[in-house]
């Protein structure tokens, strides 16, 4: 059984942190506790809350069980899809391209800014029918100055919006290779 995948499901499922590990140690008695730690350290869960690498987990544990998820399944993927191209971008030291959003996106065009310096942009979002959106601001940019040379820098924000509240964000940031 997916240990880690199990507690998000659970956590997505108990909102108190108390309850949740009440309800942990009940269903795994010798690990109960344990696993919200490992879960933890694994970068799924804040305290007891989902981060959005937690979230995909519970949907995939929830999807592999035949469990019932409550929540935007679609945008859950999508945002997953997402969120596992900018991790590997950013492994690389590489610039996100189109080529990593899923279909369905609308999908801004390059533009270059006012002081002659290239931006390369992917600034898209998808509405679902659940009510969810997924959003992707993204910028590769140089942070030099004239007659000087640096790599471009990435940055990233990546939401998951449900019924207009944000309900999970990333961020991230590195320089290109």
């Amino acid at each position: 059984m997916d240990i880690e995948g199990f507690v998000c499901w659970t956590a997505h499922t108990v909102d108190d942190s108390a309850e949740l590990r009440r309800v942990l140690d009940a269903q795994l008695p010798d690990r109960g506790s344990r696993a919200v730690a490992d879960a933890q350290c694994a970068g799924l869960l804040e305290g007891t809350a989902l981060r959005p690498t937690g979230l995909a987990a519970a949907h995939a544990f929830a999807e592999r069980s035949d469990l019932p998820m409550s929540g935007p399944t679609d945008a859950v993927a999508d945002f997953s899809a997402i969120l596992d191209a900018l991790a590997a971008a950013a492994d690389r030291g590489e610039r996100v391209g189109t080529e990593a959003v899923p279909e369905g996106f609308e999908t801004v065009t390059p533009s270059v800014d006012r002081y002659d310096r290239s931006y390369h942009t992917v600034n898209v979002a998808r509405e679902y029918p659940s009510g969810a959106t997924v959003e992707l601001n993204y910028r590769s940019r140089d942070p030099s100055h004239p007659d000087e040379r640096r790599a471009n820098v990435s940055s990233a924000i990546l939401w998951l919006r449900e019924d207009g509240m944000t309900a999970h964000e990333h961020r991230a940031e590195w320089t290109e290779g």
